[in-house]
């Protein structure tokens, strides 16, 4: 059966992981998918990531290479992914944890449902990182939910969706970085038009590489982010 689908990942210094997840992904969408493709939307990235991608498009025919060579911005990558994909159907996956077995249930779930989000609160246990990400993890998105008014246990992470329901939403996002996509979510939650429903990830969410994020440091940023998608989803209400 053919099953077209885009798959937008997104990579900043990946160096150490690329070309080993892109093979396991290509392995897994030609197994289960027709005419999918790879998009690797790389952001600013500073090691060998970028001459990487365009090494594994130009061999492989289903992977194309975004190259961003302004300052890293995980919200660019994602809307200039969502601007080039070929196809309708969509996912955001993330190289380091490629759940497929949530890609195949989101993928079902579009005949539903426009946006559907791979949620580890409902996945009990499956979060294995270290405690300090949890402990952010969980914080971000209590502080988002109560904030925003919306019942979305999750905003980061994998997702499947439809492009022409999604992009409008990403277009008018004000947000820059790793807040954006929690923007969409909250937009697209928000908006009568919408249909979101949120799914379990299967795959134990673990380290595989090394980590680019200091939690602790990044609290005062992230208080500040949330305050201003309030206002933004407040003023736009």
């Amino acid at each position: 059966m053919s099953r077209p689908l885009s798959l937008i990942v997104p990579i900043f210094n990946e160096e150490e992981i690329l070309i080993s997840r892109v093979e396991t992904l290509l392995s897994a969408i030609e197994a289960s998918y027709g005419p999918a493709e790879i998009l690797l939307s790389e952001n600013g990235s500073m090691d060998r990531t970028k001459t990487i991608a365009r090494e594994l498009a130009a061999k492989h025919p289903q992977v194309r290479a975004l190259i961003d060579d302004g300052g890293a911005c995980y919200g660019r990558a994602l809307l200039e992914g969502m601007r080039a994909a070929a196809h309708d159907e969509a996912a955001i996956l993330e190289l380091d944890y490629l759940d497929l077995d949530f890609l195949d249930r989101g993928y079902e779930e579009l005949a539903r449902y426009d946006l559907v989000i791979g949620s580890k609160k409902l996945s009990p246990g499956i979060d294995r990182r270290p405690l300090s990400r949890r402990v952010f993890t969980e914080l971000y998105n209590f502080l988002l939910r109560h904030a925003c008014k919306v019942p979305l246990t999750e905003t980061h992470g994998l997702k499947v969706f439809r492009i022409s329901r999604l992009l409008p939403l990403a277009e008018v996002c004000q947000t820059k970085g790793a807040v954006w996509p929690s923007e969409l979510c909250v937009r697209a939650a928000l908006s009568p038009e919408i249909s979101v429903k949120e799914i379990p990830l299967s795959l134990p969410l673990t380290e595989i590489r090394t980590t680019r994020l200091r939690p602790l440091s990044r609290l005062r940023r992230t208080l500040e982010d949330i305050a201003k998608l309030r206002s933004i989803v407040t003023g736009a209400s």
